[in-house]
């Protein structure tokens, strides 16, 4: 009886083991532990619900705050996340997000994990999200992709906490060498991501549903799924679709977890607090910086900073951005110290948003001033010429001075660089021209940047 007890102790310590080392690894994962294979551990060993709570405390964030009902304080994010949570109130009947529920709510151990992975990031993608109009489910997304661990690589290639696939992060123009891999920078991940998904929303007609499901198994495959459906005279819903297993599952997970953000106590589930302001922020160095030096300036580890700025592959940012994402409590430290520093971006705004947009249309208004006056001045010479300008035209209709600016693709170019040089986004171009990320561009092609 003794040995069979000691058994069942030992067996517990060397599950917690290998959840604290995953917990606090920074190094590169292939994956975490699978929630299913931690249960069965625990119930093929008979371990007692008892030391089962041994467990659930492993992965607990060190606030003692948590949320099990509706009503949570202002200061707290979770509050502000059920009030923009919009795509599962007619889904709750189907069967797979129930059983989905179900998983979740029995294992309060994984969702304290995730949400302490999150809890650095969360309220920066949160911000993202509400700025762009986008529902708070999209913020919840990296807990379905990666269980919120930047160093995630998934068997296909996709990295980072929205599994970005290095093809797409290439045509988004995110940087990708031996010193820096821009799928795991928070920051610049984001963007692409939120970028990819607002764009496969208007490539879908509006439905979210059909572009998270998109996103998971290409905008390909989901058309595909859809024309079949159409030739049978079937429903081309979501969950009418006849898509790879991993999407099938993929789109009713997200809304479950969401199902349990917005009701926790209705699924005995409770919620560890995030605080609802910005944790940390990003800092231009302005030059290469060795990490451990700044770590020191900061008067942190080196592997917090280290966590923070997974993008970063060597021990400086030489041959990568030179921004280091540090605790926002610590950035007037750094600036202080690294006096060519400056802060480029605690959390988006709505004023930020007006300010970029803003330049955005002032430079595309400039470049049709110029290529207007180019157009004009090389009117003779315009069919040697007209492989190499950018055309701008006015819009057809009387009373109207809408400018419409077409680029005839030069050799060499791409739909990301042409984007950069008029600074406008991909996904815009991508629209205005009914073309997919996979479209291939030719030399003379005519592509419009911004439509009259």
């Amino acid at each position: 009886m003794q040995k069979s007890q000691n058994k069942k102790h030992n067996i517990l310590y060397s599950v917690c083991a290998s959840l604290f080392i995953y917990g606090y690894c920074s190094t590169v994962t292939f994956g975490a532990p699978s929630v299913d294979y931690i249960q069965s551990q625990i119930n093929k060993h008979d371990i007692n619900i008892h030391t089962q709570n041994i467990l659930s405390t492993i992965f607990q964030p060190k606030s003692k705050a948590s949320f099990n009902d509706s009503n949570t304080a202002s200061t707290e994010i979770w509050g502000r996340v059920r009030s923009r949570l919009n795509l599962g109130q007619a889904q709750t009947g189907q069967p797979l997000l129930q059983r989905h529920i179900r998983s979740f709510s029995q294992h309060q151990d994984y969702i304290n994990k995730v949400i302490k992975n999150a809890s650095p990031y969360f309220f920066y993608i949160l911000e993202e999200v509400e700025r762009r109009g986008m529902p708070s489910e999209i913020a919840l997304l990296p807990i379905i992709e990666s269980d919120f661990n930047p160093h995630t690589l998934s068997n296909k290639g996709a990295v980072g906490l929205w599994q970005l696939m290095p093809t797409l992060g290439r045509i988004h123009g995110l940087k990708q060498n031996a010193s820096y891999d821009g799928r795991k920078d928070v920051y610049e991940s984001t963007k692409v991501a939120l970028d990819h998904l607002q764009y496969l929303h208007k490539r879908f007609n509006g439905n979210w549903l059909l572009a998270i499901a998109a996103y998971n198994c290409g905008e390909g495959r989901l058309q595909q799924a859809m024309r079949q459906n159409k030739s049978a005279r079937k429903s081309t819903d979501f969950w009418a679709l006849k898509l790879p297993k991993e999407t099938t599952h993929f789109v009713p997970k997200l809304l479950a977890f969401a199902a349990i953000v917005k009701s926790p106590k209705q699924y005995g589930v409770v919620l560890p607090a995030i605080p609802n302001k910005p944790v940390i922020t990003r800092i231009n160095t302005g030059k290469p910086i060795d990490i451990a030096h700044a770590a020191k300036l900061v008067d942190i580890s080196e592997t917090q900073l280290r966590r923070l700025n997974p993008g970063h592959k060597k021990s400086s940012t030489n041959g990568a951005p030179f921004h280091l994402v540090v605790p926002i409590h610590h950035a007037d430290t750094f600036k202080k110290k690294v006096p060519s520093t400056t802060v480029t971006q605690k959390a988006a705004s709505t004023s930020s948003s007006t300010k970029e947009t803003a330049k955005v249309k002032a430079s595309i208004k400039e470049t049709a001033k110029v290529k207007a006056t180019t157009t004009q001045a090389k009117t003779k010479s315009s069919k040697s010429a007209s492989s190499d300008v950018s055309v701008v035209s006015k819009a057809k209709g009387a009373g109207t001075s809408k400018a419409k600016v077409v680029h005839v693709v030069k050799r060499g170019e791409s739909i990301p660089k042409i984007c950069k040089k008029y600074k406008v986004k991909v996904s815009t171009v991508l629209a205005n021209n009914n073309l997919k990320y996979s479209s291939i561009i030719q030399p003379g092609q005519r592509i419009v940047i911004k439509a009259g």
